[in-house]
């Protein structure tokens, strides 16, 4: 197919089909064309600017309400009360046991745990850290035993 042809296929669908409408020459079919585009590439713009300022306003407003939730919480967090000093170790230093890396996660825990109960107003106890079982799984890990849930499912 030839441009002309694409032409006169153009001008029959454009205005050919209307009365009293002349057929259209390349230039106009060209012309529409591309102010078809630019008014929707345009509006396209329009529409992502439109989206990203309501993205902005949303983060200002959820900003206010966190400033003004944590204002609230440390307005009525309880007021820390200064512990006595501790007595100075009798002993030396070099008989205390080595703090292992399983103490430092559990004192993480701790810590964590205190912050949240500040922040709740109720207070919370670590009473005893168990390494989760992992047999439940099946002796796999939660990833793998998605993995595998995903390939078996269709069948």
């Amino acid at each position: 197919m030839n441009f002309q042809s694409a032409v006169n296929h153009i001008n029959m669908l454009a205005g050919g089909s209307i009365p009293g409408q002349d057929l259209l020459d390349s230039s106009q079919i060209w012309g529409v064309t591309i102010a078809g585009l630019g008014i929707v590439f345009s509006c396209l713009v329009l529409l992502v600017l439109v989206i990203f300022l309501f993205g902005k306003i949303f983060e200002v407003i959820n900003k206010k309400k966190a400033d003004k939730q944590a204002a609230k919480v440390a307005a009525n967090a309880p007021k820390a009360v200064p512990k006595p000093a501790a007595p100075a170790p009798s002993a030396p230093a070099a008989s205390a046991p080595a703090a292992s890396d399983d103490d430092e996660v559990i004192a993480v825990i701790s810590a964590v745990i205190a912050a949240m109960s500040a922040a709740d107003g109720t207070t919370y106890k670590v009473r005893s850290v168990k390494p989760a079982a992992s047999s439940s799984l099946g002796g796999r890990t939660a990833w793998a035993m998605d993995g595998r849930r995903n390939n078996v499912m269709p069948f």
